[in-house]
């Protein structure tokens, strides 16, 4: 945890002497990341000399997840499961192992591996009666701002009776959470224990009630697929003509308009903010490239309008573009103004990553570029969707989008998993994201501009939402004038 936050603070000051960080980079990969780093070094060796010792072998897998080898972490995945080993494994553990299907698009293996953890959950909570309390807890597994967004979809299932109703409990103090102030719009609905005494009684019955965030469970257990959760939420809550859940406060719309003045933003100038995932696993095909973005942001800057760009300091930083600020790098960056740029831009940029899912929760649309396994998708109404493309090297095309859904593919974000198929994953282009970004002006601003060719794709992509069971959102005109052969 030290030495966490020792690279926390170093990093980005580090970043303004090149040689001082390109030393930091090799002794923190050295003693991190390399074959011969504590955390790499002493699992595999205790797997080659005990391969019965479990917990090593778990945590070695974790790592090779994180470099991308999940051939590796599969092989490893699948000798400890074969050992049942539920009764000395914690779900963190098999949460990780679960991670190695699901990037590699073993859907059937997932499944399996998360019935089990839910197997014996419920079995505890019926022993110890935990099942007759009401409760539902949210605990450190929705640390991330994404799985802060889903709360969303729960807590309009739960609101619906889709899912069972019960008393929802937030169990972790808000410095836990990647963004304490928007966790605490969800005090409306949700009962938040920040008290270190009471997380601790609260535990052991968390462990048994605790909701996931978005894994993928579904079967007769009553577990389901976090997009189906949504699917069903959301067509419910728009045939009902529902608003949104939250809504910003006039405290924090104030605060913002001042700091967008004093980031360089005119007085009465309208703003877009834009996330573009660009983490460090870079097998992760919800990666994307920003520089790419260039022709988007020239046309909201054209149309008078700023752009924003979200994220965290890791990040590159931004070109110097027309009405662009590198909101991130501008050592201005606040948990509520983060709130504000999400609640009360015009419209927000996505791609597949934990931001694209909360300007929903405040009733903002947004523009998601460079998505890859369209059957997660968990989004709002007025949402619209541009994917990226699946070349096969086999067929010489592109998959059409049933085939888009075959489990091999259906859920897989390794790009190194797809390449073993013989696909190629392509991101958007330049001009492909700034069609969509006129799209949604167009859709903003009340214009049809939709063919009766276009329409009847949106059908057919209905159609295929219904049956994979996500949420059937709009499909960019992009990718439809560009692709009309892959519905």
């Amino acid at each position: 945890m030290i030495f966490r936050k020792l690279r926390k603070f170093l990093k980005p000051r580090l970043k303004h002497y090149p040689a001082a960080f390109r030393l930091y980079e090799a002794i923190s990969w050295a003693f991190t990341r390399s074959a011969f780093s504590p955390k790499h070094f002493l699992p595999t060796i205790a797997a080659i000399i005990f391969p019965m010792w479990i917990a090593p072998r778990c945590r070695l897998a974790r790592h090779y997840v994180g470099e991308g080898k999940l051939d590796k972490a599969i092989a490893i995945a699948g000798d400890v499961l074969a050992r049942k080993p539920e009764a000395y494994l914690d779900d963190d553990t098999f949460l990780w192992l679960a991670v190695a299907y699901h990037l590699d698009g073993r859907s059937e293996e997932l499944r399996q591996v998360f019935d089990r953890t839910e197997d014996r959950r419920s079995e505890m909570a019926r022993e110890l009666q935990y099942d007759r309390l009401g409760l539902r807890f949210f605990p450190k597994h929705f640390s991330g701002i994404g799985p802060l967004g889903l709360l969303d979809k729960y807590m309009k299932a739960d609101i619906l009776g889709i899912i069972p109703r019960r008393t929802n409990v937030i169990l972790a103090p808000p410095e836990n959470f990647p963004n304490p102030a928007y966790l605490r719009y969800w005090e409306k609905y949700f009962s938040l224990i920040t008290h270190p005494r009471a997380i601790a009684v609260l535990a052991p019955l968390s462990c048994c009630l605790e909701e996931r965030s978005n894994q993928l469970w579904c079967g007769p257990r009553g577990m389901r697929n976090v997009a189906m959760i949504g699917r069903a939420a959301q067509l419910q809550w728009d045939a009902e003509s529902r608003g949104p859940l939250l809504e910003l406060s006039a405290e924090h719309r104030e605060r913002g308009y001042r700091l967008l003045r004093e980031l360089g933003v005119p007085e009465g100038a309208w703003f877009v903010g834009l996330h573009v995932r660009e983490g460090s696993d870079s097998d992760n095909l919800r990666n994307s490239d920003i520089r790419t973005y260039r022709h988007a942001v020239e046309e909201i800057a054209k149309r008078g309008g700023w752009v924003l760009r979200m994220g965290d300091s890791s990040m590159r930083p931004m070109p110097s573009w027309p009405n662009t600020i590198d909101y991130v790098h501008s050592g201005k960056r606040e948990d509520w103004m983060d709130v504000f740029l999400w609640a009360e831009g015009r419209f927000f940029i996505g791609t597949g990553s934990g931001p694209q899912l909360i300007p929903p929760t405040f009733g903002k649309p947004v523009a998601i570029a460079n998505f890859g396994p369209i059957a997660t998708i968990v989004c709002g109404k007025d949402d619209i969707l541009l994917p990226k493309h699946y070349w096969s090297e086999k067929k010489g095309r592109y998959l059409m989008l049933a085939e888009r859904m075959q489990p091999e593919y259906a859920f897989n974000e390794s790009i190194g998993a797809f390449a073993k198929y013989g696909i190629r994953v392509a991101d958007n282009t330049q001009e492909e994201l700034r069609e969509l970004v006129v799209e949604m002006f167009d859709q903003l601003e009340g214009r049809q501009a939709d063919t009766q060719e276009g329409r009847a794709m949106q059908v057919r992509f209905a159609e295929l939402a219904a049956t994979q069971q996500f949420y059937p959102l709009k499909i960019a005109r992009a990718f439809i004038s560009g692709h009309p052969d892959l519905f």
